[in-house]
């Protein structure tokens, strides 16, 4: 039977990001709700980064645009079917949905990687061979076929393999796609290679990688935004869920959120709102791009007030609905080491076209049809991300827009020789240039420098999720005997998932909205490839080359 009609129903969902957007969107659109009854609960303000790790934005810099954003997601047809299901609801425009309009960019700009690494000294690499040796193939098959129940809690993937499987091709090609750590969780990195076990033949050209058309945040973030707005949604921005109180039944087997506590984006406290219990709550717990901080060309990042003691508010939020009920999860087990939680990452205006011309003739793509280039000799590991251009809807025609990530900035630089959180954007960008070889033309070099803005951005708990984990670390989507709440985004536990996807913000949008809605409401299953003999006999050969 299908619940929730009652148009007199309220839904609370707190921060404009992927789990509240898919779970305000199925609302609407799949299980009937009224708009209006919908509040989504904004710490920034109106005219600041919304949307999580799917934002961008622009700033002036001496009278010239300059773009940056914390994150960009990539996407393949078979891993991301909810990702995909959810464009297929969102109007891109007066004529088509962003589904269709990525389909359409995917089919004019594919991606076939021919340069898959860049090694020192500027040597190409096809990324043809997987460099595995044989006692890392069988640990690799073994880690597959191993139970999850099985794996130790806390397992971590240096408990898996052996050294020199990180210094493999496949390690390298890996990292560059998923932002692995060699300490981070065994069951993730599991989970991974189940869900991408077909890839695994194109690991080197990546032809079924996608991109959006333009960043996340323009191809399907704001035509969301757009269209809940126009369709009556509220938005209360500067404004934040601080607190629940919950409520529970004759002998504690149900429960519910009985009163919603508010404060402003800095902490002001705000009246609070009572809750029914046929009221929806849908809070997303944990953040990965909370206590970001930037930098400019000409100045480092600001260096961020993060901790276990102030970590930002989805994540305070957690640990006081933590303290209250025992199967809530633990956040503390995911803020327990910024220094292996912390990643870079930076945004470059690339202006005059030098840059562009220069990259595609060292990758013989043209932008836009390469796949992430793992810099494999760069201290810092740097991952360069390129797009097709414009990259931001209004770019101007002589600019070239590419985001970079590093997975370990407290390295000193080969070229620069500091820290990457002591660097100015412009000596970010030199350090780039140099693992580019792009650095032996100083009259090139130089205009270069001179004719772009970098931003770096630090982002303290950016793969946090990744951090190895025990049983009850996460909470499930809906919690036994919930009567109205779930919880959203990457640190809930959802059977099979991958984090650090968008594909996990919007299965348990998707899951919640099931559990507490719409019971028939069908969930896209997953792809598990080694079911398939095909497949499997591809992985085989791949793994021989």
């Amino acid at each position: 039977m299908e619940k929730r009609q009652d148009a007199s129903i309220n839904v609370y969902l707190n921060g404009l990001g992927l789990g509240s957007i898919a779970a305000a969107m199925y609302l609407i659109q799949k299980a009937d709700f009224n708009p209006s009854s919908i509040h989504i609960f904004e710490q920034n303000g109106d005219k600041d980064l919304v949307g999580g790790s799917c934002d961008a934005s622009e700033r002036a810099v001496n009278g010239q645009p300059a773009y940056f954003m914390q994150g960009s997601r990539m996407f393949e047809d078979k891993v991301y079917p909810c990702t995909k299901e959810l464009w297929s609801m969102i109007p891109y425009n007066d004529h088509e949905s962003c589904l269709q309009d990525h389909e359409k960019n995917r089919e004019e700009c594919g991606i076939d990687t021919v340069v898959r690494l860049l090694h020192g000294n500027g040597r190409k690499d096809t990324g043809y061979r997987l460099g595995l040796n044989a006692a890392d193939k069988l640990k690799m098959a073994k880690l597959l076929a191993t139970p999850e129940s099985l794996v130790p809690d806390g397992a971590k993937i240096t408990d898996m393999f052996g050294e020199a499987f990180f210094t493999s091709n496949y390690w390298y090609m890996w990292r560059s796609l998923f932002a692995f750590q060699p300490w981070h969780s065994a069951v993730e990195m599991k989970r991974y290679m189940h869900l991408f076990f077909h890839e695994m033949p194109h690991m080197n050209t990546m032809v079924a990688l996608e991109r959006t058309r333009f960043t996340n945040f323009h191809s399907f973030i704001l035509p969301a935004l757009r269209f809940m707005r126009e369709k009556g949604v509220n938005f209360h921005y500067n404004r934040r869920i601080s607190d629940v109180d919950f409520e529970t039944g004759p002998g504690g087997k149900e429960r519910w959120i009985g009163r919603i506590h508010l404060e402003t984006g800095s902490g002001e406290p705000e009246p609070s709102i009572e809750v029914r219990d046929t009221d929806l709550v849908f809070l997303t717990i944990g953040s990965m791009v909370s206590n970001a901080s930037f930098g400019a060309h000409d100045r480092p990042v600001d260096q961020p007030a993060a901790g276990s003691e102030n970590p930002g508010g989805a994540w305070t939020l957690w640990k006081k609905i933590a303290a209250k009920q025992p199967d809530f999860g633990r956040p503390d087990q995911f803020l327990r080491d910024i220094s292996q939680s912390r990643m870079m990452t930076f945004t470059v205006t690339l202006r005059g076209g030098l840059f562009q011309r220069k990259f595609e003739w060292l990758v013989e793509r043209q932008m836009g049809r390469q796949s992430p280039l793992p810099l494999t000799a760069s201290p810092w590991i740097l991952h360069l991300h390129t797009y097709r251009q414009p990259l931001f809807p209004d770019q101007p025609r002589d600019t070239c827009v590419i985001w970079v990530t590093a997975l370990r900035d407290s390295n000193i630089g080969t070229f620069v020789k500091k820290t990457m959180p002591e660097c100015t954007g412009r000596e970010i960008l030199e350090e780039l240039l140099g693992h580019l070889q792009f650095d032996q033309d100083e009259a090139e070099r130089n205009e270069i420098l001179d004719t772009s803005t970098c931003i770096p951005c630090m982002l303290p708990y950016g793969i946090s999720q990744f951090l190895s984990r025990a049983k009850g670390d996460r909470p499930a989507v809906v919690p036994a005997g919930s009567r109205n709440f779930a919880f959203l985004g990457q640190f809930v536990e959802i059977p099979h998932g991958i984090v650090f996807t968008t594909e996990y913000s919007v299965l348990g949008a998707i899951h919640a909205v099931k559990k507490l809605v719409k019971p028939s409401l069908a969930v896209p299953p997953m792809h598990f490839g080694q079911h398939h003999p095909l497949t499997c006999i591809a992985v085989a050969s791949a793994l021989a080359r």
